[in-house]
């Protein structure tokens, strides 16, 4: 049994509505914080094996194709290759897919959709709006349009429970603004400490957004974004996620990809990088500390296992604004007072310890002030981000709760205190 709980924002369509949706390329995208609610019951007998969430990188050529398998069995496909994954999915033991998802409409990475709704039962589809005028987009269109039973759901920010993990959707770049790579839907899957991020297609535009957003974690794996074409990274995306493992998602193409910068610049900051042109399928089971096991190829005969730790750091008290930066960014999009989601602090850390930021406060220069919540952590190396609006504390993103903008565009003064008042930084800006 699966359920979706809905709270009074969520926009909620059938799927015979898709193609009339989808024209309407100038509509509006709601950036409120949703809830998507999958998940089942499960039992967990004594004694059975540690409980882990799996990802798994199919080895579908030059395109893309990920299953996401909870700990209680409901699974998630991001992209669906060029032809069709479902034997791959088969192979896998797949009997059912609660959400399928298209990063966008490129047909690496929706040709074989169409294929997956009508051979595997698929609950909720969830892409990002945008048509396109090629046959394999119209053909997912008319496949969509046959089932009813399917539901709907347009890739706006929410966070989706996937069993005991979650998956939060990322904001968009606006409709019509940018081409279809740069307007992939990236999702970030949590379970713990585990932490993977996948984003089809994207680009510098799109990554350089997501970055400046504040919402790019540290995260344990990530699926190079554009194949590992030479746009599809930045320095400064890179630096946020930090991955231990990236995974490129590739085969024979006339493109280079992946490019030797995209490679060099993914081994400078990862433990690994693998290729599924050489590595072929990847599948990482991770666990809630952070852990995760790795398996290449296809069945027990060909699988290499290996197991990658990542240390949970000491988390430490400071009083030394060494290694910690705070930046404003004051001029949101549209109307400050109306998008005060729009602005927003980022506090950032280079140390390699955690930082105890619990009862810190961030203030402007007129005493506005912000007080973490006790227990907040600053992990290393890490970032958070303190919206002015409203929204839910997850230990990344933080909110002000301001009924009104409280960064001057022209010039203010952030400055952070510690529990004990003390001042550990100021940041000013004109």
């Amino acid at each position: 049994m699966v359920d979706i709980v809905l709270d009074w924002s969520l926009r909620r369509m059938s799927l015979s509505d898709v193609k009339t949706s989808t024209a309407r390329s100038s509509r509006v995208v709601c950036c409120t914080a949703l809830a998507v609610s999958l998940f089942a019951c499960a039992v967990v007998a004594s004694g059975q094996e540690e409980e882990s969430i799996s990802v798994t990188v199919l080895a579908v050529g030059q395109a893309d194709a990920i299953l996401i398998r909870a700990p209680e069995g409901q699974t998630a496909l991001v992209d669906a290759g060029r032809s069709s994954p479902v034997r791959f999915l088969q192979q896998l033991g797949v009997d059912q897919i609660n959400l399928l998802v298209a990063t966008h409409p490129h047909a690496d990475h929706i040709g074989g959709m169409a294929d997956v709704i009508n051979s595997i039962p698929v609950t909720f589809y969830m892409d990002n709006g945008q048509p396109h005028t090629t046959a394999t987009y119209r053909n997912l269109v008319r496949t969509l349009q046959q089932r009813t039973d399917i539901t709907y759901l347009t890739a706006e920010p929410r966070t989706i429970r996937l069993g005991s993990a979650e998956i939060e959707v990322l904001p968009l770049l606006p409709a019509n603004s940018t081409d279809f790579n740069n307007r992939s839907v990236g999702l970030v899957l949590r379970y713990g400490s585990f932490v993977a991020f996948l984003s089809g297609d994207s680009e510098t535009r799109e990554l350089t957004f997501w970055v400046r957003q504040g919402v790019v974690p540290n995260v344990t794996v990530l699926k190079a974004p554009h194949h590992g074409s030479d746009n599809g990274f930045t320095q400064e995306f890179l630096q946020a996620a930090k991955p231990n493992l990236v995974v490129i998602s590739v085969g024979r193409n006339s493109y280079g990809h992946p490019r030797p910068e995209a490679v060099q610049a993914y081994s400078s900051v990862a433990q690994r990088v693998l290729r599924t042109d050489r590595d072929g399928q990847v599948t990482i089971r991770g666990y809630r500390d952070g852990r995760y096991e790795l398996q290449l190829g296809q069945g027990s005969a060909s699988a290499r296992v290996t197991t990658e730790t990542t240390p949970t750091p000491e988390v430490v008290r400071i009083s030394s604004p060494t290694g910690l930066s705070v930046e404003v960014f004051a001029d949101a999009p549209g109307n400050d007072h109306q998008n005060r989601n729009g602005e927003y602090a980022v506090l950032r850390s280079t140390l390699s310890n955690s930082v105890d930021i619990g009862s810190w406060t961030l203030c402007d220069a007129a005493n506005h002030c912000f007080r973490f919540p006790a227990g907040s952590v600053l992990r290393a190396s890490g970032q958070i981000t303190i919206f002015t609006g409203s929204g839910q504390n997850d230990g990344l993103r933080f909110y002000m709760g301001s009924g009104r903008a409280v960064w001057n565009n022209n010039g203010d003064t952030a400055t952070l205190y510690d529990a004990s008042g003390a001042v550990v930084i100021t940041y000013r800006y004109e």
